[in-house]
């Protein structure tokens, strides 16, 4: 029985993983950071300026509190080697100032105080074994100086501590023991990958050769590259691990397929997709959104002595409740809000790249809500958030409509629109924001498109494209739902049913949502006199806007944001950001997997182009309030909550969560 185990493939693979890994990280190559390349920056945590160079000498100033981390370099609590620190600095003071101490500490721990000169030279300590983890994080503590206040003619501002031109680490004798989480990482990464080759089909050794490339990639990390292989485990495992999951939740919905136990995912909806949706549903779907809409206007009164903040804005500082209207209406207008209703009123401005200004949002919303505005004569805030409100009810009846046509289960359709009402970003579908009428554009367009109706998806569509960016994304799903039509037609009509396929012509439809996008961009360069070539002012604004005052809070590089967010939630004082967006990434992840196990095809593809957009950008401040458009989540989670503990599980906590998100933005906090 032992002879058997031992002769499966992933017990060879995890076997020759423990050894050969424990094996590389015995290798002894120095890290060694040079203060040349912007790449050093991911290890440079704190307290780092920009690299610079003098005199051929590459090198960083300090802010006086700098800090390395250096991850997965080894020597844990409990074994291991001593670590050699080497650095290459001095601390350049002009007269009458003199060099100060520097105290050195190591993952917290005060390690030693030094005194450097004001020549460049070499300090060298033996710093003790480090922790469980293996990450040596090395804080640099010293006194500062400002060029300006003690140079004649300087007119850099900038608090200088030391001036560092190498930091290097080298181990000492002994064993070096493998840093445990990274370690157990990569070691994990190399056995789900086998998993997940053998899921998708494809045979033992060849799963098995594939798995032990990796398991060679990984030595050639952990011996040349120890600091970048550390520090992209935690993705790299993540990355396998979660695609293996998906693999088998999708191989277990197509066993369900050939079973019977759900229809076709490429099926064309039925004749039961042109129902009218019946009265009591009408009567339901009116009842949920008015009391979601009344609730809404008690959560700021309920919540008044709860303290708010000022993240960034005085617009936004929140301001006592004088009255109802206050409570309905004032108390929203914030943040995007505000931009929007500055566009209702006045139109766009424009005053050059580098000051804010409202060409950074979609007409379409603006444009609907000065048309009401002026009708009404009511206050921008108001027409704003009832603009919202009705076209969300609108919008939940063509997502009844959506669903009972893919279903045929109006306990289903009716949950739907229940679950989307109940998301705990939902009451951004009830203020002056573009997230009502956007859903409404991509449920439209989708109805068309199911239908067969094509010209009239290209219209909803080109309206998704002048509401948000993210419409000039529909062109991936409705794209494969055309073609996925033209071929299925085409196979019926070989078979002599009469020919419904798509008219050939209407494939500029699928290109209607981008159309949209562009149609606005060159509105603005024709309106503020940009070349028809140029980088469009809403790009210049939105990058202001990310490249400004919140640049360091929300970053936009691939994947710093969501790695931003995740330790958020584990340095002890996690922000409302990284809780919103972890929370609301995590769910889009789960439920695109679902819509694509439960759901016709097109409903996947669109969840998937969204995600991969969201997480190639790199943007994620914003998306608890993208996932409210992404309407085949609450589809599926409709066909989870057939059950009733699953429809408590899901409904009552999200109510909650909406309550409590609800107040906080009313008090001024960020949430997306």
């Amino acid at each position: 029985m032992r002879n058997h185990v031992l002769r499966k493939p992933w017990v060879l693979l995890l076997i020759s993983a423990i050894i050969t890994l424990a094996i590389a990280y015995q290798f002894r190559a120095p890290v060694v950071l040079e203060m040349a390349s912007p790449a050093e920056e991911l290890y440079l945590t704190r307290g780092f300026y920009p690299n610079e160079e003098t005199a051929g000498v590459t090198f960083r100033w300090t802010s006086g509190d700098a800090q390395i981390t250096l991850p997965g370099v080894g020597a844990p609590i409990g074994g291991g080697v001593p670590l050699k620190l080497h650095l290459q600095l001095h601390e350049l003071r002009p007269a009458p100032l003199t060099p100060q101490p520097v105290a050195l500490s190591l993952n917290g721990n005060p390690i030693t105080f030094f005194t450097p000169t004001n020549d460049l030279a070499a300090y060298d300590f033996d710093l003790p074994a480090s922790d469980l983890r293996g990450d040596a994080v090395i804080d640099l503590r010293s006194d500062t100086f400002t060029p300006k206040d003690t140079l004649p003619n300087s007119t850099d501002e900038r608090a200088l501590g030391l001036f560092v031109d190498q930091i290097k680490l080298d181990y000492g004798a002994g064993l070096i023991v493998p840093p445990l989480i990274v370690y157990a990482l990569l070691i994990a990464s190399v056995v789900a990958l086998y998993g997940l080759s053998k899921t998708i089909g494809l045979s033992a050794r060849v799963s098995f050769a594939i798995a032990l490339i990796l398991l060679i990639a990984e030595v050639i990390g952990v011996i040349a590259f120890r600091l970048f292989t550390a520090h992209n485990a935690p993705w790299l495992a993540a990355t396998i691990i979660g695609a293996w999951l998906i693999a088998l939740r999708l191989k277990r919905s197509e066993r369900q397929e050939a079973g019977g136990k759900r229809q076709e995912a490429g099926s064309i909806p039925g004749p039961h997709s042109t129902f009218r949706i019946p009265h009591s549903a009408f009567t339901f779907i009116l009842a949920i959104v008015l009391i979601w809409r009344i609730v809404l206007v008690f959560i700021p009164i309920f919540g008044e002595a709860v303290e708010g903040t000022r993240e960034c804005c005085p617009e936004v500082l929140p301001k006592p409740i004088a009255s109802w209207q206050d409570a309905a209406f004032g108390t929203w207008q914030r943040w995007d809000a505000l931009w929007y209703s500055s566009i209702a009123q006045d139109g766009y401005q424009y005053h050059g790249e580098r000051e804010a200004t409202n060409v950074g949002f979609f007409p379409l919303f603006p444009l609907v809500n000065g048309v009401i505005l002026r009708l009404t004569g009511l206050p921008v805030e108001a027409s704003g958030a009832i603009v919202s409100t009705v076209v969300t009810l609108l919008a939940c009846f063509v997502l009844y409509k959506l669903t009972l046509g893919e279903t045929d289960d109006p306990g289903v359709a009716q949950r739907t629109v229940l679950y989307l009402i109940a998301f705990p970003a939902a009451y951004y579908l009830a203020i002056g924001y573009s997230e009502a009428l956007y859903l409404l554009c991509v449920l439209g367009a989708f109805y068309f498109a199911r239908q067969g109706k094509w010209w009239w998806c290209g219209a909803v569509a080109f309206l998704a494209g002048l509401a948000r960016l993210h419409g000039a994304l529909l062109i991936v799903p409705l794209g494969y739902e055309w073609l996925r039509q033209r071929f299925a037609q085409a196979g019926r009509q070989s078979g002599g049913a009469a020919d419904s396929r798509p008219p050939r012509a209407s494939i500029v439809t699928v290109f209607a949502a981008p159309l949209g996008v562009l149609a606005f961009n060159f509105y603005l360069n024709a309106q503020f006199g940009q070349p028809a070539g140029y980088f469009s002012p809403y790009f210049q604004i939105q990058t202001l806007f990310f490249k400004g005052i919140r640049a360091e809070a929300f970053p936009t590089f691939p994947g710093t944001t969501l790695a931003n967010s995740l330790f958020g939630l584990f340095n002890g004082v996690p922000s409302t950001e990284s809780i919103a967006v972890m929370a609301a990434l995590i769910f889009l992840l789960i439920m695109t997997v679902e819509v694509w196990a439960r759901l016709p095809r097109v409903y996947g593809v669109y969840m998937l182009t969204v995600v991969l957009f969201s997480l190639v950008g790199g943007d994620l401040i914003s998306l608890p309030r993208f996932v409210v458009p992404m309407f085949p989540a609450f589809i599926a989670l409709a066909l989870i909550g057939k059950r009733e503990w699953a429809d408590r599980l899901i409904l009552i906590p999200s109510l909650m969560l909406q309550g409590v998100l609800a107040l906080l933005f009313t008090k001024g906090y960020w949430i997306a």
